[in-house]
């Protein structure tokens, strides 16, 4: 391996490095073709660090860097003046003095001792500035301020509460479509289930008689009522339309359940352990049905009130 001159070049230097590594992979592998692969890669290397290390000895580069060097030196003295201008601004309001008569006063930006020859400042004069100043900018974060409070959106209560009624009546209307395709077309699930573990299925044992179909009429009557009358709400859920539309609803929603009392399409005798089973469900029903109706009425004639009090009064 060849000794390096501590006076060459780091060019020079770099040459040398690159020519034993190439060596020295070419004695590691042992290859005589490798050993000249190695040797022309270590030569193309050091020629290549010549060459780059020699274009820095030229005139016109060297011009150019010194050039760069300038460009941004100049562009450092403008940023720590910047700073610098920016610091002394926020100094003198802190104390409460102009900026300008800040820097005027004290030493100069150069730092001179200042000549003394600066222009009285009026009493008062300062005091008045600095209100004119803070004035004007309190009306511009106050014009702001305004501006943004403009353009925030803002919802009444009275909106706010449109907004949730009308979300109910989007839930009716869908409950009533649910109720409308259970009850005509999925009916037999209405039953009693059994598990029966030695054939692992479930036993349904259906308790509606075909009596069952003289009661659909009344209820997809009351359905559709109601879905109909959701629709108008939507659209327009004054006082007026709602009493009434809500009248309208309850009214129909009365009949059926009147009716479902009077055809009573269940047969209990079905089920397992009859005794206990009709002996609880049958009152359970019949009081639930009753509690309905009286609740649904009560709602229509209150309504009903309701709108002949505002009638009345107005």
């Amino acid at each position: 391996m060849a000794e390096k001159n501590p006076q060459n070049s780091p060019a020079d230097n770099f040459a040398e490095m690159m020519k034993d590594f190439g060596g020295a992979i070419a004695e590691i592998f042992n290859d005589p073709g490798l050993k000249e692969r190695a040797k022309e890669f270590g030569q193309s290397a050091a020629d290549s660090a010549k060459t780059f290390a020699s274009r820095f000895k030229d005139e016109d580069v060297k011009k150019k860097f010194k050039d760069l060097g300038i460009t941004a030196k100049k562009f450092g003295d403008s940023v720590a003046s910047y700073f610098k201008d920016d610091a002394n601004k926020t100094e003198s309001e802190s104390t409460g003095q102009d900026p300008e008569s800040a820097g005027q006063s004290g030493d100069s930006p150069d730092g001179g001792e200042d000549d003394g020859q600066e222009e009285p400042e009026t009493p008062g004069q300062s005091g008045k500035d600095e209100a004119v100043i803070y004035s004007v900018e309190e009306k511009q974060e106050g014009g702001a301020k305004s501006c943004g409070l403009a353009k925030a959106p803002v919802i009444s209560s009275s909106e706010r509460d449109r907004n949730a009624r009308i979300t109910g009546y989007c839930f009716a209307i869908a409950w009533s479509i649910i109720f409308i395709v259970f009850f005509n077309f999925f009916n037999k699930y209405i039953a009693f289930y059994i598990f029966d573990s030695q054939s692992d299925t479930w036993i349904i044992i259906p308790f509606i008689t075909s009596a069952f179909s003289a009661w659909l009429p009344f209820v997809n009557a009351s359905l559709l009522v109601s879905i109909i009358g959701n629709v108008v709400l939507i659209i327009n859920d004054s006082y007026y339309f709602n009493n009434i539309t809500n009248i309208i609803m309850h009214f129909f929603s009365i009949l059926a359940a009147a009716a479902l009392l009077i055809i009573f399409p269940f047969d209990f005798t079905v089920l397992p352990a009859t005794s206990v089973l009709s002996a609880i469900l049958f009152p359970l029903i019949w009081i639930a049905l009753i509690v309905v109706i009286v609740g649904l009425s009560v709602g229509l004639i209150v309504r009903f009130i309701k709108i002949i009090v505002k009638a009345v009064k107005a």
